[in-house]
């Protein structure tokens, strides 16, 4: 690709009057350049290792000292824009099917797509600009899915919504909030590690991939995914505690499983904690603390059979109490 092209692509700003006049590929990653690309710089500290490894141009938008005059310096007003741009203009000119989920979905699908089996289907990353990637190997005829409609529309107008199904469900079974039991069609499916409050979700990928899937994995799905606790608030196997937390970090979700929980944990004592203002629209009677540090502390004082933490992700939360398993309790 010439640099002049990149510069009306990208609305960009040639800063120096390089030697070179064009770049092979494009990299967000500077360990990844290989000579003749294209850097998009998201750290100042990255910029000498990109040019160390042969990098032609470097777009940034920020000041910055020219290094290497014989390579091109691009200045644009906005990082984020440009990954977008470059994007939308690499995909242009492909025949794609795109669709748009939501955040439950975009999760099982990540989860348990096979990408050496599934080719055609591409998942675009949340950090946009993880996407150049696998933008080399998007072909005619492929589908890529994202959970954001506004980025998506913005990179490949031409898109749909991928959650539009309804399913009959039958021989229901919910053995807990957590784990379910079902079928759909001729297909039963035994004590799946997903909460009825998504199985429409798990349909629609499952079916989209052809009901080839490995469902164990679905283990490492999050969403109200229990983290059992003893009285020392120490992480303990699954089932072995009628102790548990659960964190969202997804807005959308959240009013969605309070209600949930609410319905199907009628008898258990719920409390609802955060440790960043949250909307207080959702009419959720909340706890407010300072920082998961004070986890341990503020939980052992309080009496709960389940404690939902808002605005908090399921992989720190699990890190906070693993991490604190593993220090020395004074009790």
């Amino acid at each position: 690709m010439q640099i002049t092209s990149i510069l009306d692509i990208i609305d960009g700003r040639l800063i120096n009057h390089p030697s070179i006049s064009f770049i092979y590929s494009i990299k967000t990653n500077p360990k990844k350049v290989r000579e003749g690309d294209l850097f998009i710089v998201q750290k100042e500290e990255d910029i000498q290792l990109a040019v160390e490894h042969g990098a032609f141009a470097l777009v940034t938008e920020k000041e910055i000292e020219v290094i290497d005059n014989e390579i091109a310096w691009i200045k644009v007003d906005s990082i984020e824009t440009t990954i977008i741009k470059l994007i939308r203009y690499l995909l242009s000119n492909i025949r794609l099917t795109a669709f748009y989920c939501n955040d439950v979905t975009y999760e099982i699908f990540n989860i348990l797509i096979k990408p050496t089996v599934h080719t055609n289907i591409k998942i675009v990353p949340k950090k946009l600009s993880k996407f150049f990637k696998i933008l080399d190997d998007i072909e005619e005829n492929d589908t890529i899915i994202f959970s954001d409609q506004k980025i998506l529309d913005d990179i490949y107008p031409v898109n749909f919504d991928f959650n539009t199904k309804k399913y009959e469900i039958n021989n229901l079974i919910e053995h807990s909030i957590f784990e379910t039991t079902f079928s759909y069609k001729d297909k039963y499916f035994s004590k799946l590690k997903i909460s009825s409050l998504y199985i429409t979700e798990f349909l629609d990928v499952y079916t989209y991939l052809g009901f080839d899937a490995d469902l164990n994995k679905l283990k490492k799905f999050h969403y109200l995914k229990p983290i059992f606790v003893d009285k020392l608030i120490n992480h303990i196997d699954f089932g072995k505690s009628d102790k548990f937390l659960i964190a969202q970090d997804s807005e959308d979700l959240v009013l969605k499983e309070v209600k949930y929980l609410e319905n199907k944990y009628k008898y258990a004592k719920i409390l609802y904690i955060t440790t960043k203002d949250i909307d207080d629209n959702k009419d959720i009677d909340y706890t407010f603390i300072n920082s998961l540090e004070e986890l341990k502390s503020y939980l052992k004082k309080v009496h709960f059979n389940a404690i939902y933490f808002i605005g908090v992700s399921y992989d720190n939360l699990y890190e906070q109490v693993s991490k604190q398993n593993n220090e020395p309790s004074l009790i």
